[in-house]
This record gives structure tokens, C-alpha cells and sequence, in this order.
């Protein structure tokens, strides 16, 4: 039986309002408040400083001694820092997710959608295999993502979800493949490869993803939804 998927459109720019919203809530209202990590810990620690000075002089009327608190605010300020440029770090890793999991959502929505249009019902074993059969279902309509420019930085978009979400394995390796900088670090003449030493991707921060990074993804989401026809069919 022959079928069609119909990618009207208003449909198809739907899908890219979606993913545009979630990019401009990123960049312009969730980022910022992460984008000043080290200013933030100096105030921190000046709120430190002052509420020490403020402290009254003891029963015997000796006041306070700066210098006895000088490791102590030091070390409270820099794991506030740390705070805040992990959670900076976790911020980013997942709203790269929800970009690519709102993406792969549209499609198996999409494909779903229009095979009920067609009285078409797949079997729930391939309903249940997720993107892997939504791939299939363009593929059975003439339409292999393989031929769209935009897929190779999508194909590297997913590996780096499965990366964040599950660290180490095979994801991890093919993902080293093609982006090294995610993994390693210089620092001075050393070269830190973090996710090797500590082996999570979320309980510390070891991959060096920037906000660049997201918006290169976002792109290619966007080129892939231009990329498609509007009508893709079966063969005969």
C-alpha cells in the first residue's frame, strides 16, 4: 500500500517555533543567570567578609582578627564558585537534551499522525523501538535522513545526549571520534581528560560544551525541518 507523509507548512514551522522558543528561553532568560559565576563568588565572599567585621568583640572585649578568617572565606567563596559553574554546566547539558528529546518528539509524533491520516497501524514492537523506527518510517517514504545535510550534526547531537545521560560507553567513544575538545582540557602543559578521571558526565564537569555548541545544534534542527519536502511517499 502506498503512503504519504505530509509535511504541511504550517506544520513543519510549528516544529520550528517549538525549538526556537526553547532556544531564546535558553540564551535570553535561563543563561544569564549563570553567566557571571566568579563575579557572583567575589560578592560571596565580600558578604563573608562583611558579616565577619560586623561581629562584636567577645565577653573579654577582644575584637575580631581578620587574618584568622582569611583560609576559611577563601574556601567558602571558591565552592561557591564551584557551585555555580556546575550548575551553569548542568544547565546547559539539559537544555541540549530537551532540544534534541523535543526534536525526536515532533518526528515520531509526526509519523504516528499521518499513518492514522492513511489508515495505516504499525506494529507496536517497531512503535516501541522509538527514533530508530521513525528513521525508518522516512526511509520507507523515500526520505533517509543520511541525504540531509544537517544529519551529520544531528548524529552528533544524539550521541552527545546519550553521552550526558549515560557517561561512559559506547556513545562516549564514537562522540570522542568526532568532538576530542568535548573531552579534553589544557591546562598550563597538562592535558585533563576529566570524563576518564571521574567517569560521570553530570556529577562533575567533564564535558566542555558551550553555549556555541547548543546554538550550532539548534541550527541544524532548524536546517533539517527547511531540508525535508513537503510530500514524501512509498514506493509503488
Amino acid at each position: 500500500m502506498k503512503s504519504q507523509l505530509y509535511l504541511w507548512n504550517p506544520l513543519r514551522q510549528k516544529y520550528i517555533n517549538d525549538l526556537s522558543l526553547i532556544k531564546n528561553m535558553f540564551i535570553e532568560r535561563i543563561q544569564p543567570i549563570f553567566s557571571n559565576a566568579e563575579q557572583e563568588a567575589e560578592n560571596y565572599k565580600n558578604e563573608l567578609w562583611e558579616s565577619i567585621m560586623q561581629q562584636p568583640a567577645n565577653s573579654d572585649g577582644e575584637t575580631i582578627a581578620p587574618a584568622d578568617y582569611v583560609d576559611s572565606v577563601q574556601e567558602q567563596s571558591f565552592k561557591h564558585y564551584e557551585i555555580l559553574s556546575l550548575m551553569c554546566y548542568r544547565n546547559i547539558s539539559m537544555w541540549i537534551c530537551c532540544l534534541c528529546q523535543v526534536w525526536e518528539q515532533q518526528l515520531y509524533s509526526f509519523v504516528l499522525h499521518e499513518a492514522k491520516l492513511e489508515g495505516l497501524k504499525y506494529d507496536d514492537s517497531d512503535i516501541k523501538r522509538g527514533f530508530a523506527f521513525t528513521k525508518e518510517v522516512f526511509e520507507w517514504h523515500q526520505q533517509p535522513f543520511e541525504n540531509l545535510i544537517s544529519w551529520s550534526k544531528i548524529k552528533e547531537l544524539r550521541l552527545l545526549v546519550n553521552v550526558i545521560k549515560h557517561a561512559e560507553g559506547d556513545s562516549e567513544k564514537k562522540l570522542r571520534k568526532l568532538r576530542p575538545d568535548y573531552f579534553h582540557q589544557q591546562i598550563g602543559s597538562t592535558d585533563y581528560d576529566l570524563m576518564e578521571m571521574y567517569h560521570t558526565t553530570l556529577l562533575e564537569t567533564t564535558l566542555f560544551i558551550q553555549e556555541s555548541d547548543f546554538i550550532d545544534y539548534f541550527n541544524s534542527l532548524v536546517q533539517f525541518g527547511d531540508e525535508l519536502p513537503e510530500r514524501m511517499y512509498t514506493e509503488n
